[in-house]
């Protein structure tokens, strides 16, 4: 049996699309749509139900689907000894990340981990949190960052806490001030998230019984960065999101502190890639190191 054939299928299931699998491994549609019928026939079951409107995976698929990714992985391990073997450390890595941790921390960590292993290839999915749960569930990344707690069947290292801060147009009248009162959200324009990505700093101000007053909102955290510094309100970001300083906006703490436990996740009983397990030594040495923010603070 082809290990192809088992990696067609897994990533067929993965991004939900035998085209997008095809483009992804350098095959034609057709090529990936016969080594799954050659599959099931072999097997004599039915792993995938086709319709014109896509696949939906068979509950015979999913139940084969562990035995699978077992297969896969050990394959991959396999792959990435002999490339020891000959000094050359190869293998794929792939991570789901938010977008206030991806544009500060991850760039310099992946930057690192790419210069001591090279020939490993890194892709990063970024998305909300209920995404990267989804994409872990599914297998369609090998860890995830998220704000901690999280799912209940992922195993979760923490590695950085945050906090929500006010960020204001630099001429605002409380530019200077030690910090942002909370109340004081009533007497300012607000640039916010909508509801779906912003559910942390909603909750966080419906606890408090505060509710300012919603100019904008916005789908994006650059766009609300820009609104912001354009001088159309104040917002409460992460503060993950000003590293490193791309914009001219005052950052002011609130008086009522709010923090975020971030951690990177792993699905439980999945055992981890020898690629995986190299990835999370060098996130909690370079987090011991306190060397998340190597020259961004520099070059702020």
């Amino acid at each position: 049996m082809s290990i192809r054939k088992y990696i067609a299928y897994l990533r067929t299931v993965e991004t939900g699309s035998i085209t997008q699998c095809a483009s992804e491994l350098g095959y034609t549609q057709s090529a990936v749509s016969k080594m799954i019928a050659d599959l099931e026939d072999e097997w004599q079951v039915t792993l995938l139900n086709r319709s014109h409107s896509g696949i939906t995976v068979t509950s015979e698929g999913m139940s084969l689907l562990p035995q699978i990714r077992s297969v896969v992985k050990d394959y991959e391990d396999l792959k990435f000894a002999v490339s020891e073997v000959h000094g050359v450390n190869s293998g794929l890595l792939r991570l789901g990340c938010f977008t206030s941790l991806s544009t500060s921390i991850m760039p310099n960590l992946l930057r690192s981990f790419h210069q001591k292993y090279p020939n490993i290839k890194l892709e990063m999915l970024c998305g909300e949190y209920n995404e990267i749960t989804d994409w872990l569930h599914r297998g369609m990344i090998d860890c995830g960052f998220l704000a901690m707690p999280t799912a209940k069947d992922f195993d979760v290292t923490f590695i950085y806490q945050d906090s929500l801060i006010a960020i204001l147009p630099e001429n605002h009248p409380l530019t200077g001030e030690p910090c942002y009162p909370i109340s004081h959200l009533a007497h300012d324009d607000f640039v916010g998230l909508m509801e779906v990505q912003d559910y942390e700093i909603n909750r966080f101000l419906d606890q408090l019984n505060v509710h300012p007053h919603r100019t904008y909102e916005v789908t994006s955290d650059f766009a609300l960065m820009s609104m912001v510094e354009s001088g159309l309100g104040i917002s409460i970001i992460h503060d993950l999101m000003l590293r490193p300083k791309r914009y001219r906006v005052t950052r002011l703490p609130l008086d009522v502190t709010q923090f975020r436990s971030i951690g990177m996740a792993t699905k439980k009983g999945v055992v981890p890639s020898l690629v995986l397990k190299l990835f999370k030594e060098h996130v909690i040495s370079t987090k011991k190191q306190a060397r998340f923010f190597d020259g961004i603070e520099q070059n702020a």
